[in-house]
């Protein structure tokens, strides 16, 4: 920003000067600007004309570092955005991956699970086929014991 603000003071003078030189045609002594066709030898004071020239060339001078410098830290700001674009994508990648691995892990344990219940559902089939005779023949002992009970059949035999 002192660059910018240099450079403008200095644009600033030296519009001044010129528009102070060449509204007379004579400046205040320091130098005087001639036209192509005063050749009486006036004397020519170059020293301001020059000085204003230094000031200009400094001018652009800084103005140019300073592009340069903003140029550098473009480039810099660019490559560091490279590095974590390129940095994200990897986690994103990474990130991905495991979702993938995570994903097929949920899969085989749904049909381990599926496996799991289908196993249950023989063993409980076998059991209940398996008891069912044994308790129809323990109602239908029951049900005589009771029978004989109500009938008055097993007080006799005791």
């Amino acid at each position: 920003m002192m660059a910018n603000s240099a450079s403008e003071e200095i644009g600033v003078s030296l519009r001044q000067s010129v528009t102070e030189h060449s509204g007379s045609g004579r400046g205040d002594g320091s130098f005087v600007l001639v036209s192509n066709n005063d050749r009486s030898g006036a004397a020519r004071d170059w020293s301001a004309a020059l000085d204003l020239v230094r000031e200009a060339s400094e001018a652009i001078r800084i103005r140019d570092e300073r592009a340069t410098e903003m140029e550098i830290e473009h480039r810099l700001d660019a490559e560091r955005a490279s590095e974590e674009i390129r940095s994200l994508q990897e986690q994103l990648d990474d990130a991905e991956v495991r979702i993938a691995e995570t994903e097929a892990r949920a899969r085989l344990a749904e049909a381990r699970a599926s496996e799991a219940e289908a196993w249950l559902a023989k063993m409980h089939d076998a059991i209940v086929g398996s008891f069912t005779p044994v308790l129809a023949g323990e109602d239908s002992a029951e049900a005589e014991l009771r029978a004989a009970l109500a009938s008055g059949r097993l007080e006799d035999d005791e």
